[in-house]
C-alpha cells in the first residue's frame, strides 16, 4: 500500500538527486508528459544531460531488480542508455541514467520515410534479437525472471489480458461489453496453437514509445523494467494496433516483422485485436496523470480500427 503521507516524487527532488551523484545542479528540469509507471524528469546541465526515473516506495524492489536487467541487457548489445547511479532518496527509489538523443517514435514516425522506418525497424528487430539470447524460459508473461512469470502457458497470458480488458470496460461504461465476445471465442478455438508456444523472452514496450529518434535514426531504447516471456511477435502486434487506432504509417510494423523473420499469420492478427481492444478499455481509467484524456472521436477510431480486423 502507498504511504499517503509522502508527496508525489518532484522535479525538485529530481534535482536534488543530481546533484548528489554528479555534484552539479541542473539548468532545467522538466517531466516527461509519458509513462504511466513512474515519474520521470529530463535533467539537464552545461555539460551533461540526464533522465531520473522516480517510482513510489512500493516500487523499489521492483526498481532495483530493473536495474539489474538494464545492466545485464546491455551486456548482450541492448542499446540502453548507460545507467549512471540508483538509489532511494526521500523515500522514493530511483535511477540516474545518460538522457539518450531524440524523442519517442511516435512523435515523429509520420515524418520519416520508408528507408528511415525499415533502418529504425532493423535496430529494434536486432535488439529483440540480443535480449532472446538471455534463452527460453519455463513460465509466461511480465517478469524479469522467467521463474518470476505468473502463468504456466502463453494462452495463460492472453487470457489475463482480455480479462483486464473486460474488467477495465466494465468500470469506465465507455463501450459495449458485446466488442469482447468474438475476440474471447477467437482465443478459445486458438487454445492449443498458443499452448505450444515456447517462452521466449523480449521487451514488451518498444512501441512508438521507448524508441527514440533523432535526425532519423534510432539512438537506443528506454523504460526496460522488465520483459514478457511468450512471443516476440506480441510487441509489434502492440505497435500495429496503436498505429491503427492512432493513426501512423503502418508499413513500419511490416518493416520489423520482416527484418525478424516473423510471420504475419492469424495469431498475430489476435494478439493485434487484444491490443485493440486493450487500447480501447484504458479510455476513462486513471494511471499516474500521464494517461490521454478520451474523446468520443478516439473511442470512435479505435472501435472502427477494431471492426477492420474482421475477427
Amino acid at each position: 500500500m502507498a504511504d499517503l503521507t509522502l508527496p508525489e516524487p518532484s522535479g525538485e527532488l529530481a534535482s536534488r538527486i543530481v546533484a548528489a551523484e554528479r555534484g552539479w545542479r541542473p539548468i532545467s528540469v522538466r517531466r516527461f508528459t509519458t509513462g504511466s509507471g513512474h515519474y520521470v524528469y529530463e535533467a539537464m546541465g552545461e555539460t551533461e544531460a540526464l533522465v531520473v526515473r522516480l517510482g513510489l516506495p512500493e516500487q523499489a524492489e521492483a526498481l532495483a531488480a530493473g536495474s539489474a536487467l538494464m545492466r545485464r541487457l546491455a551486456g548482450l548489445g541492448v542499446p540502453l542508455p548507460r545507467l549512471l547511479g540508483t538509489g532511494n532518496a526521500d523515500g522514493f527509489p530511483y535511477q540516474l541514467m545518460d538522457r539518450l538523443p531524440g524523442t519517442d517514435l511516435g512523435h515523429v514516425i509520420g515524418t520519416l520515410d520508408d528507408g528511415q522506418l525499415a533502418a529504425i525497424a532493423g535496430h529494434v528487430a536486432r535488439a529483440q534479437q540480443a535480449t532472446a539470447r538471455l534463452g527460453a524460459g519455463t513460465r509466461f508473461g511480465y517478469a524479469i525472471a522467467t521463474v518470476d512469470a505468473p502463468h504456466a502457458t502463453w494462452f495463460g497470458v492472453l487470457e489475463a489480458h482480455l480479462g483486464r480488458s473486460r474488467q477495465r470496460m466494465r468500470r469506465a461504461g465507455l463501450f459495449d461489453l458485446a466488442v469482447l465476445d468474438p475476440v474471447a471465442s477467437r482465443l478459445d478455438a486458438m487454445r492449443p496453437v498458443l499452448e505450444r508456444q515456447p517462452a521466449i523472452p523480449f521487451l514488451h514496450d518498444t512501441t512508438t514509445k521507448n524508441v527514440l529518434i533523432a535526425a532519423g535514426q534510432c539512438t537506443g531504447i528506454v523504460d526496460v523494467d522488465d520483459l514478457c516471456w511468450g512471443d516476440p511477435r506480441w510487441a509489434p502486434a502492440l505497435t500495429l494496433a496503436v498505429l491503427k487506432g492512432y493513426g501512423g504509417p503502418q508499413r513500419y510494423v511490416a518493416h520489423w516483422m520482416a527484418a525478424a523473420g516473423h510471420a504475419d499469420d492469424e495469431t498475430f492478427q489476435l494478439y493485434v485485436a487484444l491490443f485493440l481492444l486493450d487500447l480501447m478499455a484504458e479510455h476513462g481509467q486513471v494511471f499516474n496523470g500521464n494517461e490521454t484524456a478520451s474523446t468520443p472521436e478516439a473511442r470512435a477510431g479505435l472501435l472502427t480500427a477494431f471492426r477492420d480486423l474482421a475477427i
